[in-house]
């Protein structure tokens, strides 16, 4: 199970304000998940099951067609910050030894 203060980690990431009622359900939401992701790796396979190729009836199909693009100030009026009609981003400094 997650404890508070990986889905508290989770929510900052993800830029989310959680209630205390919020956070407690995604503890239980989140356990479960990895709960059904050990379920599945106890399923016996074979070791050379995977998907070959995908039938063509199995995928549908559409054409492709040419869409007005969004207006780049709709996309920048969700940025958490902007510089010179960009956006801000933190400086990243590797330093090789």
């Amino acid at each position: 199970m997650f404890t508070r203060e990986e889905v508290l980690k989770i929510a900052t990431l993800a830029r989310l304000e959680l209630s205390a009622e919020e956070v407690e359900r995604y503890q239980k939401q989140l356990g479960r998940v990895l709960e059904y992701v050990q379920e599945l790796k106890a399923l016996p396979t074979q070791q050379d099951a995977f998907v070959k190729h995908i039938p063509r009836d199995a995928v549908a199909f559409r054409g492709d067609k040419v869409l007005p693009f969004t207006p780049v100030k709709n996309l920048l009026d969700n940025a958490p910050a902007l510089e010179d009609g960009g956006f801000l981003l933190p400086t990243t400094v590797v330093e090789h030894t």
